[in-house]
């Protein structure tokens, strides 16, 4: 196929996927507004810079803890019950944080909380988007379904660290991580409203496997996003404390959502990604040359560059799997994007390589953030271009 293809299947927006995308939106905007509560909290205890990397960044490992036992778990147990589970430990970690935040910033809790952040966020996702909502669709709508509730996950990485600045700012850090406890509740009840079909359980099925967790046929995929993502998180943790930026990124967001449905829908396949990707590199360029109007302009085609890569790779991962994977390509694409937020903010708070730093960028940390991340977006257009599309092509299943 040499186009585009987003099929819209009208009788999909039912009240059982409503309550599942909404579900999906609200635990990742508590899992991004603990991003912005963290940071605070460790910036006002004088941390450096590479700490609250360290720190932060430590979601990425956790991310990998619990995928291999995904698929035992909602063999083993209601995949229902599985993603509530998972979602009621990132709230009870949301409420500590809430409750105690003197103790947690004590003796490298926030470190462990970040750790099991991402460990059961990886979970109640891989859960949710990867089998429930699969479940919930009949087979011709699968493939809008994951296209629909990414979406719904994509907006939470602006919403929700805009929702923790707007409330930390009026109520303070405490208040803001109890309406990041209220939202996960509220996901968690959403899923309780929806009634899931019994599935027998397989036979033999191991503790420890790939499947519902990682599709290694779509390694290339995988770096290729990896990287785009990571200039995602680098560019993030320059602006962690802008509501400015996070409001401009979902303008962002929903201008890439329009363009998908009209500008690229007969386009050639490679070019939505290309064109998201020099729209990414444009914006870092604005941010480097600091115009007036780079503080409204940047955001906004960081938005749009990202969310029309995002949704191409999406697609992309589906068609990568067997029908009997769907899932497993799902949450693939997941770890890919979450993983390189992850290694983005542990680079952009403060672990750039110090000879960037000092050659190459004056000892200005913004500078050398941001050449690093035009650099890491350019490889990623030539790696797309000439490798990753035409291997794609060769590879895909359907």
């Amino acid at each position: 196929m040499d186009t585009q293809n987003t099929p819209i299947h009208i009788h999909l927006w039912n009240r059982d996927f409503w309550h599942l995308a909404l579900a999906n939106t609200l635990i990742s905007m508590a899992v991004y507004m603990q991003l912005v509560i963290v940071f605070q909290m460790l910036s006002q205890k004088g941390m450096s810079g590479s700490q609250i990397g360290g720190v932060i960044g430590a979601y990425g490992i956790g991310l990998l803890l619990l995928g291999g036992c995904c698929s035992y778990l909602v063999q083993r147990f209601r995949r229902n019950k599985v993603a509530i589970v998972a979602m009621a430990v990132l709230a009870a970690g949301m409420a500590m944080l809430a409750a105690f935040p003197q103790t947690m910033m004590r003796d490298g809790w926030l470190l462990w909380l970040r750790l099991a952040t991402g460990a059961f966020f990886g979970l109640a996702q891989m859960v949710l988007v990867s089998t429930l909502i699969i479940d919930t669709c009949e087979a011709i709508q699968r493939t809008e379904a994951n296209y629909a509730a990414s979406w719904f996950g994509r907006f939470a990485v602006s919403l929700g660290p805009l929702a923790a600045l707007v409330v930390g700012r009026t109520a303070g850090m405490a208040m803001a991580a109890w309406v990041a406890v209220g939202l996960a509740v509220f996901a968690i009840l959403l899923i309780v409203m929806v009634d899931f079909p019994f599935r027998t359980p397989e036979d033999n099925v191991r503790v420890l496997s790939l499947d519902r967790f990682l599709l290694p046929q779509a390694w290339g995929l995988f770096v290729n996003l990896l990287m785009v993502t990571t200039v995602m998180g680098m560019i993030m943790a320059g602006e962690i404390d802008s509501p400015k930026f996070f409001a401009a990124l979902m303008a962002g967001f929903l201008l890439a959502l329009t363009a998908e449905k009209f500008v690229f829908v007969n386009a050639e396949l490679m070019s939505e990604t290309v064109a998201g990707l020099l729209l990414l590199a444009f914006a870092i360029l604005l941010k480097m040359m600091d115009l007036e109007l780079t503080p409204y302009s940047s955001p906004v085609l960081v938005g749009l560059g990202v969310g029309l890569v995002g949704s191409r790779f999406l697609l992309f991962f589906i068609k990568m799997s067997q029908h009997s994977k769907r899932g497993t390509s799902q949450s693939t694409f997941f770890v890919a994007w979450e993983m390189g937020m992850a290694a983005g903010w542990w680079l952009g708070f403060g672990n750039v390589p110090e000879w960037l730093l000092t050659a190459g960028c004056g000892g200005s940390h913004r500078q050398a953030v941001l050449a690093m991340a035009l650099v890491l977006t350019m490889l990623a257009l030539l790696v797309y271009v000439v490798f990753t599309h035409k291997w794609y092509v060769k590879h895909k299943n359907r």
